[in-house]
C-alpha cells in the first residue's frame, strides 16, 4: 500500500500537490480503512479523484506511472542521448521551465518500516534523490542523499552506513550515471534494502490501461481465469448477480454441455475474426443453454469482467492499482457496487484502488468517506491543484452525511467548469435549492 504521493512541476502541475491515503479525522465507515504498521496510521482502501475535463486528473496518475517507470528502468536501460523518458515540466509559466520535476512517495515495507523516497529530474539528469525512514515518533532518519550538479557530477552521501556494505557504497558513488537513480542501481547490485524498496515500488503498484479496442481482451481474460480457479468462480458469481444474462463461463478445456446450442451460421463474422478462448453461456426462452464467443458480449460486459479480475488480484495480493477513467462502459450503479465490493474487508484484506472518474454518482456518503474524495482544478494561470473534501473548512466544510454529489454539481466544492458565454446560454432544468444548504461559493477549489 502507499500513504502519500507528491508531484511538482509535471505537465499541468506546478506547485507541489500531494495525494494522501492516510486516514483523516472522520470516524465513519471504518471498513474503508486498512491497518498500517504498528505505530503508524491506517490507510484508505480507495481514493476517488473528480474534476472537470483537462483539470489534471490524468496527469496526476501519469506522474505516478512516470515515477514507477523511472525507478524500474533508469539503471538498466541506457536511453538515446541519456534522456529520461516522459519528464515534462509545467509549460504555462516561465519560472517552471528551469526547474526539475519532482516525485515523492511514502509507503510501508513488508517488515513494517515506512519510507519516504523522492527524486527530482530534468530530461537529461537526476537533480537529486533522497531516501528517508519515517519513525512512529514522527522523526525522519535519512538513509542516503544524492545530488547532481550542472556539470553532471554526482555526489552520493550515505547517512546510515549500516544499511550498505562498503563495496556497495563505493560502487554506487562511482558508477551511478547522471541519468540513473541510486535506488535502481542499488537494486541491480543486490543491496538488500534498496532491492526491497525497488521491488515494492515496481511490483506492488500497478496501472490498469484499457486499450481503445477490445481486441485481445478475451484471451487476456482466459489466461487470468485458467490460472486461478477461485477467481473464475468468483467472476461467474458476480456476472450472474450483475444481471448480464450470463449463467456461466467456459474455457477451451471445459467439457461442452450436451444441451448447448451452437452459434447460428448466419451470425455475422469478420474475415479476420479469431474466436476468444472464453465462451459465455446464456439460457434461451425455453430453458436451453446457448454459448457465445466472449467477443460477442457487450463492451461494458467485457470491460467489467476484466476490471473485476484485476481488482480481485490486487485485493488478493495486497497491491495498489491505479486507473484513469474508472467507470468507462460500466453502468453507474454497477461501478458503485464494484467499489463497495472492493472495500469489503472480507474480499480485500489490504489492496488499494486509486482512480479518476466522471461518475459523480460514486460521490456518496454511503460509499466513500470525505477523506476518500479528491478534486482537481486549474487556476487562472493554468496550474492544476489537488484538494481533499475532508480538508474544506469554514462554512463550506461538509458533513459526513451530506449529499456530496448534489453539492459538488451545484458548485459548493469547486472543481467544475466555469462555462463561457456560448455554453452558459444552454438552458437546463435545475433542482430546487435546499434552504438548509449554504449558498454556492465562487468558482475555485476551496483549500484549507
Amino acid at each position: 500500500m502507499i500513504y502519500e504521493f507528491t508531484i511538482e512541476n509535471f505537465r499541468s502541475f506546478g506547485a507541489a500537490q500531494t495525494l494522501t491515503l492516510v486516514k483523516g479525522k472522520a470516524r465513519n465507515k471504518p471498513e474503508n480503512l486498512i491497518a498500517g504498521p504498528k505505530g503508524f496510521p491506517q490507510a484508505l482502501r480507495v481514493a476517488a479523484i473528480f474534476g472537470h475535463n483537462a483539470s489534471g486528473k490524468s496527469n496526476l496518475l501519469r506522474a505516478a506511472e512516470v515515477f514507477v517507470d523511472t525507478v524500474c528502468n533508469s539503471a538498466r536501460v541506457v536511453y538515446p542521448n541519456n534522456l529520461i523518458p516522459n519528464i515534462k515540466p509545467h509549460g504555462l509559466a516561465v519560472e517552471w521551465s528551469t526547474k526539475p520535476s519532482r516525485f515523492e512517495m511514502v509507503f510501508p515495507t513488508a517488515d513494517s518500516r515506512v519510507f519516504r523516497y523522492s527524486f527530482s529530474a530534468f530530461a537529461d539528469r537526476i537533480a537529486d534523490e533522497t531516501l528517508m525512514e519515517e519513525l512512529p515518533s514522527d522523526r525522519e532518519v535519512p538513509i542516503f542523499t544524492r545530488k547532481t550538479d550542472d556539470t553532471g557530477k554526482t555526489t552520493v552521501t550515505f547517512n546510515r552506513e549500516k544499511e550498505f556494505a562498503p563495496v556497495a557504497r563505493e560502487q554506487l558513488s562511482k558508477f551511478t550515471r547522471e541519468s540513473s537513480l541510486v535506488l535502481s542501481g542499488g537494486a541491480n547490485i543486490n543491496v538488500p534494502l534498496l532491492l526491497d524498496i525497488f521491488n515494492l515500488i515496481t511490483g506492488r503498484l500497478s496501472f490498469l490501461h484499457f486499450p481503445p479496442s477490445l481486441a485481445g481482451v478475451g484471451r487476456d481474460l482466459a489466461k487470468l481465469l485458467s490460472d486461478d480457479a477461485a477467481l473464475s468462480q468468483q467472476l461467474q458469481a458476480f456476472l450472474r448477480a450483475a444481471d448480464f444474462g450470463i449463467k456461466e463461463l467456459r474455457l477451451p478445456q471445459a467439457t461442452p454441455s450436451t444441451d448447448a446450442v451452437p452459434i447460428p451460421a448466419w451470425f455475422p463474422r469478420d474475415n479476420n475474426f479469431f474466436p476468444s478462448p472464453v465462451r459465455s453461456v446464456h439460457k434461451t426462452s425455453d430453458g436451453r443453454k446457448v454459448e457465445f464467443d466472449w467477443d460477442e458480449e457487450s463492451a461494458g460486459t467485457q470491460r467489467f469482467a476484466e476490471l473485476f479480475c484485476f481488482l480481485s488480484l490486487v485485493a488478493k495480493e495486497g497491491r495498489t492499482i491505479v486507473m484513469d477513467e474508472f467507470g468507462s462502459h460500466i453502468h453507474p450503479l454497477l461501478a458503485e457496487r464494484l467499489v463497495a465490493w472492493f472495500q469489503n474487508p472480507q474480499h480485500n484484506p489490504a489492496g488499494q484502488f486509486i482512480f479518476t472518474t466522471h461518475y459523480t454518482h460514486l460521490m456518496s456518503p454511503n460509499l466513500l468517506r470525505k477523506d476518500q474524495i479528491w478534486f482537481t482544478e486549474k487556476t487562472s494561470a493554468g496550474e492544476s491543484q489537488l484538494a481533499c473534501l475532508a480538508d474544506f473548512r469554514g462554512k463550506n466544510a461538509p458533513r459526513s452525511t451530506e449529499a456530496f454529489e448534489r453539492n459538488y454539481l451545484a458548485g459548493f466544492y469547486g472543481a467544475i467548469a466555469d462555462f463561457g458565454p456560448y455554453l452558459s446560454g444552454v438552458g437546463y432544468e435545475k433542482d430546487e435549492p435546499n434552504p438548509a444548504d449554504p449558498p454556492p461559493p465562487k468558482a475555485g477549489i476551496h483549500t484549507p
